[in-house]
């Protein structure tokens, strides 16, 4: 499936009791014994008859006769959907060597089913849902996630969408022709992740995990495990994990708690009952000593060191548990500000130190130290002086109150954020109790037993836990060496003996004083505004439009500037205001990088009567500030802001006009970042684009303070079209556009300079930039005119262009794992511009690029095919979202201007679902899919493409 990310667990502000939830238990055998043995020596209490935490009544529990586990949650409200989760608890752990084989289930429970022997993924295209929208699945380390989300009046209801993940869990056929097709897109997904920064994560957490199955076994599996992995191996996994008793389902949104209970049972409950296999495997081992060894890239650049301590946690679920977790957090915050104000005293040692806390792993905490350094040896020994300090520092009574104080408002708090939960928040929050084997509690019960806790909380005991957990003998000492750097290890003997050297001190050596010790700062009080500065308002409105839609205010300035004001309610009551000017970095003036660099350094180098501190200290006491951004066609400013505050930020505006400046420290450190910089042969340089803009160059020295200045002068100068959305304009607002910006000297529009793609057919090859796999990039255009109507009707061909690019390249030939593509038309050019991108096999570029072109080339037929009726209602539901987003109705308002110089673009905007048809996207498909004119780019292909024609006209 394509690579999910969504937070799980705790809404906003709900943080403090993110831990407080208990993991699944493991069966009191002799490990059991002996862990709860190490349980009462490092947490000394009640274990036994300890209090558990009790369910939110809100939430229906239950358990079939076979074993599967669910948890119900009814919102309530008439207009929420419905969602479903499906939690199998397998994943790469569970693997007995190292294979990809939690990964590889997930994959194949989406070719052909019982139900569906035409695969789930043609079915899902058949009903209009989309893998990564309203069905998804990841796998993890313990666990493999599946997820329908759906919305209101979808193509599934409750029993449906039930259905459809009952086959998900029972259903998969697992054919040996399903999995010859499948593993060659998984070993593309491979492809994708392979990059420096997952092997060094990897290598990192084999020594972090040392002992256990977490450290060889990667969630998307190995090559060598993908390629060796029979179907006969697919189908034990399956039969041993993916049984009724080992899954929870949890269902959330506006549902009737009754049907959705006898649905489970109809569609789940057939499943075979089995016996929940033992996985107490996914306990981190500990041991006693220290772990240590090297990590290094040849394309790492990051060189640090870290030390970390390894201990047991008891079970969150008990009170016991809760207040240990209490100690853990208030333990953490205190120590990550003890260890920023350490790292100050040794700025001269290393680049940087820092601390977090992990929870890696069920019942298991890692307290890290870090210090970025050159000299690892040094670095190592400062971490242990570090950890030494600490130790016999302990927490001061201050730090702990205020630290309570904090846990304290944290939790009164959550009481009103879980009152605001919606039903997706709920299936986060039921979804994270689940994987740590918890429970959600109702928040007013759960508020005052946490303030309860904290109220028994003291300093001796919370300095007591410090010096238990500081002191913890299960260590990990990592040396972390860029690409370039000589091996080094670590010697465990020395840093040992230093170890214990520093146990046996009567007193530690004091804390050094940096030789450059940066004076701390009185508190910053703004400077003042000069009088000098105060904007000039000498201009004025000459003209105010009158047009036949009252909601519109339309006014011209005397410098040629024209502001329209789009009259409606918004958020909170504000303001929101777009200033765009035209052109951006593409322009015949000034070069790509140097016109997007000067915006850059414009926006950060603030006003030439101050000091650039001085400038930093006033703009970080602004409640708005002007959020100036650049693209191809375009330079805007925005800002939101209150009402009665924009006069004051036009003046802000136009005073940034006056005396705004890029700085030459700004311009000498563009620079040198710039030389830094890789060689990089772009896409600037394809001989098969035009353009009347000054060659790009990447040469540091080749640019001049003064070519930045005059950019960002030549830019910002241009005769500005404000838009407006927000309350209707006072006078005073309209003074101020007025006098203020209609007093700002505006220069001649510099000229457009867009890149354009030559006519005619190219296929171009460029050297790998990276081993094993090749980039194959298609860029195409055709002559289209360009109004906001039919830009829409074009993207709406998107999808459709995508599921059959995926259909054919990934479904049928098992080429890619994931591709990207967009068509859309651009106003500056009057041309219909598309791009797809994809990573594959070397060997495979070629084929995949000529399969690409034919299935671009045949869109019209794919539209005739596709489900359009579902397409027009993913239009309607995602025009409901745009309806109530202001950025939308202002951008909507800018383009509407700039094709038709008045508002008439919004009055379509309710009837534009009702120009997708097929009649309709047949014609606009056939007219921008017509493939004369591409370019088809492989960078790393291994086989030639001379069949194709280096160039074809």
């Amino acid at each position: 499936m394509d690579r999910w990310t969504h937070r799980l667990g705790w809404g906003e502000g709900d943080v403090l009791m993110s831990s407080l939830s208990a993991r699944g238990r493991i069966g009191m055998g002799s490990a059991g014994l002996l862990l709860l043995l190490c349980l009462l020596l490092c947490f000394p209490g009640r274990v036994a008859g300890a209090h558990e935490t009790r369910w939110d009544p809100a939430i229906e529990r239950g358990q079939l006769p076979n074993g599967l586990s669910y948890l119900i949650y009814d919102s309530g409200k008439p207009a929420d959907p419905f969602n479903i989760r499906l939690i199998v608890h397998a994943g790469s752990v569970d693997e007995a060597e190292p294979s990809g084989l939690a990964h590889i289930m997930e994959h194949m429970v989406f070719q052909s089913t019982r139900k569906h022997p035409e695969t789930l993924h043609r079915y899902f295209q058949k009903i209009g849902w989309r893998t990564g929208v309203e069905i998804n699945a990841v796998t993890r380390e313990t666990e493999t996630q599946f997820m329908i989300r759906t919305r209101p009046n979808d193509a599934l209801d409750l029993s449906g969408a039930l259905d459809l993940m009952a086959e998900i869990a029972f259903g998969a056929s697992l054919t040996p022709e399903d999995w010859a097709k499948e593993r060659h897109v998984i070993l593309e997904e491979l492809r994708l992740t392979s990059g420096t920064a997952e092997q060094l994560n990897r290598k990192k957490k084999a020594l972090l995990r040392v002992g256990s199955r977490y450290v060889d076994r990667p969630t998307i599996g190995t090559r060598q495990g993908i390629e060796k992995t029979t179907i006969e191996d697919i189908r034990a996994f399956r039969d041993r994990y993916y049984v009724a008793s080992n899954m929870t389902l949890v269902i959330s949104g506006r549902v009737d708690v009754a049907e959705v209970k006898s649905s489970i049972e109809v569609l789940f409950g057939n499943a075979a009952k089995a016996v929940r296999p033992d996985r107490s495997y996914t306990v981190l081992p500990l041991h006693d000593g220290l772990t240590a060894g090297t990590i290094q890239e040849a394309k790492g650049t990051t060189s640090q060191v870290t030390y970390a301590l390894r201990l047991p946690m008891p079970e969150p679920g008990t009170e016991q548990g809760q207040k240990a977790w209490l100690e853990k957090y208030i333990i953490g915050q205190i120590l990550r500000d003890e260890v920023r104000e350490l790292a100050k005293a040794y700025v001269t040692d290393v680049a940087s130190l820092g601390f977090v806390v992990q929870e890696p792993t069920e019942r298991r905490l890692i307290l890290a130290f870090n210090a970025r350094t050159a000299d690892h040896d040094r670095a190592a020994r400062l971490l242990l002086l570090t950890v030494e300090r600490l130790r016999r520092k302990g927490i001061s009574q201050r730090a702990f109150d205020t630290a309570r104080r904090k846990a304290a408002a944290i939790n009164r708090a959550n009481i009103k954020v879980a009152t605001s939960r919606t039903y997706a928040d709920w299936e986060d929050k039921l979804t994270n109790a689940v994987l740590k084997g918890g429970t959600v509690e109702a928040p007013v019960p759960k508020a005052e037993r946490t303030e309860r806790l904290l109220a028994e909380l003291d300093l001796a005991s919370v300095n007591k836990r410090l010096k238990q957990m500081l002191s913890a003998n299960d260590r990990v000492l990592i040396y972390q060496l860029a690409g370039n750097a000589a091996q080094k290890n670590p010697d465990v003997r020395v840093f040992e003996r230093y170890r214990l050297r520093l146990a046996s001190l009567k007193d530690l050596p004091p804390l050094p004083k940096p030789k450059n010790a940066v004076t701390k700062l009185s508190p910053r009080t703004p400077p003042q505004w000069p009088e000098f500065a105060t904007p000039v308002q000498s201009g004025r409105i000459t003209q105010e439009v009158k047009r036949d839609d009252p909601s519109i205010v339309e006014w011209s300035l005397s410098n040629g500037d024209h502001v329209v004001w789009l009259k409606k309610e918004t958020a909170e009551n504000k303001v929101h205001v777009l200033a765009q000017s035209r052109p951006g970095f593409r322009n015949s003036a000034f070069s790509s990088l140097i016109s997007q660099a000067a915006i850059q350094l414009y926006d950060q180098s603030g006003f030439r009567f101050w000091t650039k501190e001085q400038y930093d200290i006033w703009q970080a006491h602004q409640k708005q500030r002007w959020d100036w951004t650049i693209s191809e066609s375009t330079l805007s400013a925005t800002i939101v802001t209150a009402p009665d505050n924009l006069p004051k930020m036009l003046e802000i505006y136009a005073a940034k006009l006056r005396f705004g400046m890029i700085r030459q420290e700004a311009a000498v450190d563009f620079r040198s970042n710039l030389a830094r910089q890789p060689a990089n042969v772009s896409d600037e340089v394809n001989p098969y684009h035009v353009s009347s803009a000054p060659p790009e160059t990447t040469i540091a020295e080749h640019i001049t303070d003064q070519m930045l200045q005059d950019a960002a002068e030549g830019l910002t100068s241009a005769p500005v079209q404000w838009f407006v959305v927000g309350p209707a304009p006072d006078q005073i607002t309209r003074d101020a556009f007025g006098q203020v910006i209609g007093a700002i000297q505006r220069n001649k529009t510099l000229d457009p300079a867009p890149r354009l793609q030559k006519r005619g057919s190219y296929w171009l090859e460029k050297p790998a930039t990276q081993t094993g796999r090749a980039h194959v990039e298609i860029s195409f255009f055709t002559e289209h005119g360009w109004s906001p109507e039919t830009a829409f009707l074009v993207s709406a061909l998107n999808p459709i262009a995508r599921d059959a690019l995926k259909n054919r390249l990934r479904l049928e030939l098992g080429g890619i794992y994931s591709l990207a593509f967009d068509v859309q038309l651009e106003p500056d050019t009057n041309r219909a511009v598309g791009s797809l991108s994809f990573f594959c096999a070397p060997e495979r570029a070629t084929e995949l690029a000529g399969e690409a072109l034919k299935v671009l080339s045949a869109m019209p037929e794919s539209v005739r095919t596709a489900n359009i009726t579902r397409l027009r209602e993913d239009v309607e539901y995602a025009e409901e979202s745009r309806r109530q987003d202001v950025a939308s109705w202002m951008r909507r308002l800018s383009l509407s201007y700039r094709r038709y110089g008045d508002a008439r673009y919004l009055a379509s905007l309710p009837s534009l679902p009702d120009s997708i048809t097929e009649r309709n996207l047949t014609q606009a498909a056939t007219e921008v899919f017509t493939m004369e004119n591409h370019i088809v780019t492989l960078t790393g292909a291994r086989e030639p493409f001379a069949q194709q024609g280096k160039e074809e006209r």
